[in-house]
């Protein structure tokens, strides 16, 4: 008969969980399953968003603002990208047939709220989809997820090489590191008692544009004339 010592027991138990002790002094650090997240880089990107976001408010005020009532559209924050999106909900609403009006007294009041996050620096970027490699002449396969191509696919022949391939299967994923600077964009509905319905959205902005999201910063001068 094998006798097995417990302390051998004990050492592939711990294997087996991955030598994770069963009691901590603080949560363990986990990561969130992986999700996409757009990175606006153009002018053309803030009137896409803007189209989702003002299609979900209209969606969600839909039997709580009749297109009679008069809505003022309106932000605090006067950034160039606040700004924009002002505009872009004031040419969705009116071309829905909404009365937009200029002035907001006795209005339903949507408001535009952009908040500007710094986060540290250095943080990784998701995984590209893995090195193409030549299997022979026009087959390529993308070496991570095993994924091989012959004469029909997207990534085959001698029309479309290594790098082009890498390129195709990345093509969705923004250049450069993860930035450091995001962006929560809030569109709230409101009247004088309660929120009728809010819309918003997370994206990734470059760092180098942070300053077309924030409001125009002044500074007061103590100007000493000379007698």
């Amino acid at each position: 008969m094998v006798k097995i010592n417990k302390l051998t027991i004990l050492a592939c138990a711990l294997t087996l969980v991955g030598c994770v002790t069963p009691y901590s002094e603080a949560p363990t650090a986990k990561n969130f399953p992986a999700t996409p997240q757009a990175k606006l880089q153009a002018a053309s990107h803030w009137t896409i968003i803007t189209n989702d976001l003002s299609q979900k408010i209209q969606a969600d005020i839909d039997g709580k603002v009749t297109k009679d009532q008069a809505v003022f559209i309106s932000t605090k924050n006067a950034s160039p990208f606040n700004q924009a999106v002002v505009s872009e909900l004031v040419a969705s609403l009116v071309s829905n047939g909404y009365n937009v009006v200029k002035t907001p007294e006795n209005t339903t009041k949507i408001n535009v709220e952009t908040q500007v996050l710094k986060f540290s620096a250095n943080r990784l970027q998701a995984r590209t989809v893995g090195i193409p490699t030549a299997l022979a002449a026009g087959v390529w396969a993308i070496s991570e997820f095993g994924i091989s191509s012959t004469g029909v696919g997207a990534v085959a022949t001698g029309l479309i090489g290594g790098a082009e391939a890498l390129a195709y299967m990345n093509s969705d994923k923004a250049s450069g590191s993860t930035p450091q600077t995001e962006i929560i964009t809030n569109i709230s509905v409101e009247d004088d008692n309660r929120y009728l319905a809010v819309s918003r959205g997370t994206y990734y902005i470059s760092d180098t544009d942070k300053w077309l999201y924030q409001a125009v910063q002044t500074k007061d001068f103590n100007v000493r004339g000379s007698n």
